[in-house]
């Protein structure tokens, strides 16, 4: 004689377990869709890349240190752009020289020597900043005596799209005496 055997019937079984799981995401994906749109996504992503390539001129600074290195953006002729620069020291003109195409640096990823932020939708807060051999920022820089070092606090630096209403903003800070940026 068998003995009946006991099963529990209560629980879920595998294939409810993944349905569920299936409709939560396809929920999830429609409200995130819908509550990101391309100017902040596109925001971000130049946000990114212009911390790379402001990181990028602060670590050349330190690494190549007889030459000051800097970065600077500006509104030239109603486009926003931002470019890197190496000086020799002592810097004899340090409003222009950065503007000088013999003196800027092609950035990582870029085919251009200078970066159109206008054609990508978005403008940045304009300024220039030197970076010494330890990679101090200044905000104006002739030799290692005579120089203006960043002011503490330095204000934000604010990058904003372009593609809507109100503009969706995004900035980052340089920190006086390291030049890093948080």
């Amino acid at each position: 004689m068998s003995c009946p055997i006991n099963r529990n019937n209560d629980g879920f079984t595998l294939i409810e377990i993944i349905a569920v799981l299936l409709l939560m995401s396809i929920i999830a994906a429609t409200v995130l869709g819908r509550s990101i749109n391309t100017a902040q996504t596109d925001l971000i992503s130049q946000m990114d890349r212009v911390r790379t390539h402001f990181r990028f001129v602060h670590s050349m600074a330190m690494k190549y240190g007889d030459q000051v290195w800097g970065f600077r953006c500006a509104n030239i002729a109603g486009q926003n752009e931002y470019w890197g620069f190496r000086l020799d020291i002592p810097v004899i003109n340090p409003a222009l020289d950065p503007d000088n195409p013999a003196n800027q640096v092609r950035l990582p990823g870029e085919t251009d020597l200078r970066v159109n932020l206008t054609q990508k939708g978005v403008a940045m807060t304009p300024f220039t900043i030197f970076f010494d051999r330890y990679g101090r920022p200044y905000t104006s820089y002739t030799d290692d005596l005579t120089n203006t070092p960043l002011p503490h606090p330095w204000p934000p630096i604010g990058i904003w799209s372009l593609a809507s209403d109100p503009p969706p903003a995004q900035s980052f800070v340089v920190t006086a005496e390291t030049g890093m940026i948080q």
